[in-house]
């Protein structure tokens, strides 16, 4: 992974914001998450690229703590994939189109990213073992 750079973010995020959000999510952050936190509240990640085992997919932005609330508490049921509930699922970031990348907070699979798109149905392309996964396997190179 190269270096992990943000542009176009908000200033960092304080102790306070994400003991917050952990509070309202009722569990704690992976620690690489708040570390990026710490640094950029959301943004534009550079480069702009994460890959699983299979493809390559793009990320617009990461939300900024109070947007990740704000979808926390907006996403129904109907607008997440097959298996999950509302508030079973962080979001944090989001693609170009209408994919969002979330955290999963079951105690099934707790930590999980997954990439999914929402169509007429939310459907899951990504999945990633943890949070440091994801964010290790964010490249510069559309072309791997």
């Amino acid at each position: 992974m190269s270096e992990l750079n943000f542009i176009d973010f908000l200033p960092p995020a304080t102790d306070d914001e994400i003991i917050n959000l952990e509070r309202i999510i009722g569990s704690n952050l992976p620690s690489e998450m708040k570390d990026i936190y710490k640094k950029y509240n959301g943004g534009q990640p550079q480069p702009s690229f994460v890959h699983d085992d299979k493809n390559l997919y793009p990320i617009n932005s990461f939300y900024s703590i109070s947007e990740i609330i704000e979808s926390f508490n907006d996403f129904e049921d109907e607008s997440l994939p097959d298996g999950f509930s509302k508030h079973e699922m962080l979001p944090f970031a989001y693609d170009p189109g209408s994919g969002i990348y979330s955290i999963s907070l079951r105690k099934v699979d707790f930590g999980k990213v997954y990439f999914y798109v929402l169509h007429e149905e939310a459907e899951i392309f990504g999945v990633w073992g943890s949070f440091k996964s994801f964010v290790e396997s964010i490249v510069d190179d559309p072309d791997l």
